[in-house]
């Protein structure tokens, strides 16, 4: 044996089994309560779904249908104690639809052949003509001349007591 192990005696080795064998019996409990878990909340999630899923079915349904307004009848009470018998009929109001603009028809001419023939409907031609939209000339931009300006003369340079001095001293040059 090495230095790290340990003699044990058999009464220790057997209270080490118990222990490891406790243990795995704990784990096994705990792993089966975590599937359960699993198992829950997926179902409570696919319930979820399927009532949300309902729910925006009903009110898509209902945004899609026409909504058909029921009236109301009310008798009617004559002031009158008259014995004739009116007979009532609920007045539906529908709305009017708009009309629909009709196409518009390219204007068609008839041209007439005059020829040595018997002049009958086969020498008729029927000639459309169908205007062009008019392409508008686009307006060429004009040049404008500006007379030139001389540029400012540049601000004259002060004069440098030192001279190259200072270049020379640091030779800048």
């Amino acid at each position: 044996m090495t230095e790290t192990q340990r003699n044990r005696s058999p009464a220790q080795l057997e209270i080490l089994a118990k222990a490891r064998e406790k243990a795995q019996q704990v784990r096994k409990e705990n792993a089966e309560l975590r599937r359960k878990e699993k198992e829950l909340a997926k179902a409570e999630k696919e319930k979820e779904k399927a009532e949300r899923k309902k729910n925006i079915t009903e009110r898509y349904s209902k945004l899609k249908e026409p909504k058909k307004e029921q009236l109301k009848e009310e008798p009617y009470v004559s002031e009158d104690e008259d014995d004739t018998e009116v007979e009532e009929t609920p007045v539906v109001r529908k709305s009017k639809a708009k009309p629909k603009p009709k196409p518009k028809q390219p204007k068609k001419k008839i041209v007439y052949i005059s020829g040595t023939e018997s002049e009958s409907s086969e020498d008729e031609e029927e000639v459309v003509y169908v205007k062009k939209p008019k392409a508008k000339p686009k307006a060429k931009p004009k040049r404008r001349v500006y007379e030139e300006e001389q540029p400012p003369p540049p601000p004259p340079q002060p004069h440098n007591p030192f001279g190259d001095m200072y270049d020379r001293m640091f030779r800048l040059s």
